[in-house]
């Protein structure tokens, strides 16, 4: 027959046996994984990457508008048989340039000097300098993309054969409606793609971590209905067609469970 203590110390032991027990079974079960039914995570291409519990994705966004102003390039180029004449010569040249502008429009503020340069013109065998060049360049902002073809024609009556045309480049005034167009194209492709490689990890997309971007510009195909057109003094016709905006943002999310 046990004693009191015996007795005592094999319940003791029974006791501490089913606690270790209940222990075991909790660790299994929280410790077991849960079943998914989801396809496993893919690999993601360079238009988005997963690490840890967020997901970064790049949105694309564009915002079109006619362009509505010019900045024209132009210059004069004299050429005489010493500097001190081709100086001369051009300065007259670019005094005319300046009246014609203004007298089409353009005022101080939307006329920038550019470049003043002055180079010798040789000729070869055996190598001898027979002339200078001396030629000075201005841009200037038309406001109106329709006033550009008259310009042109007062700028050619006033400077002649020593006119020089450089370039022209269309732009919108005002970008921020096109900007708010290509952000939000850009955000909701990003969004699209976040959904996507969420579902194909098995997450779901949650909170907005971060977001950055890169803006840029470019033209866009002409139209003939677009620009204005020479009149009846001749001169080069303008075609505004369209100015594009392309916004370009990294957006990190949140990845839920």
């Amino acid at each position: 027959m046990m004693s009191a203590q015996a007795r005592w110390l094999v319940v003791c032991g029974v006791l501490i046996a089913v606690a270790a027990a209940s222990v075991t079974a909790l660790a299994i079960n929280v410790s077991r994984p849960a079943a998914v039914s989801a396809p496993p995570p893919q690999v993601l291409t360079l238009a988005a990457s997963a690490s840890g519990n967020t997901i970064t994705v790049v949105g694309v966004g564009m915002g079109s508008a006619a362009p509505n102003q010019a900045q024209l390039n132009l210059g004069v180029n004299a050429f005489k048989g010493n500097v001190r004449d081709a100086v001369s010569a051009a300065s007259t040249d670019m005094t005319h340039l300046l009246g014609a502008l203004h007298n089409q429009g353009a005022q101080d503020k939307d006329i920038q000097t550019t470049s003043i340069w002055v180079n010798s013109q040789t000729n070869c065998c055996p190598q001898n300098t027979v002339g200078y060049n001396a030629s000075g360049q201005v841009t200037v902002t038309v406001h109106n993309i329709g006033n550009v073809t008259g310009l042109i024609t007062a700028a050619v009556d006033a400077v002649g054969n020593d006119l020089q045309i450089n370039g022209i480049n269309l732009s919108v005034a005002d970008q921020s409606g096109m900007l708010k167009t290509a952000r939000a194209a850009a955000m909701s492709d990003a969004n699209v793609k976040a959904q996507d490689y969420a579902r194909l990890s098995g997450h779901h997309v949650g909170g907005l971590v971060g977001v950055s971007e890169v803006i840029s510009t470019t033209g866009g195909f002409a139209c003939a209905e677009c620009g204005g057109k020479g009149g009846a003094g001749g001169g080069f016709p303008v075609q505004a067609g369209l100015n594009t905006l392309t916004v370009t943002v990294a957006v990190t999310y949140e990845l839920a469970a």
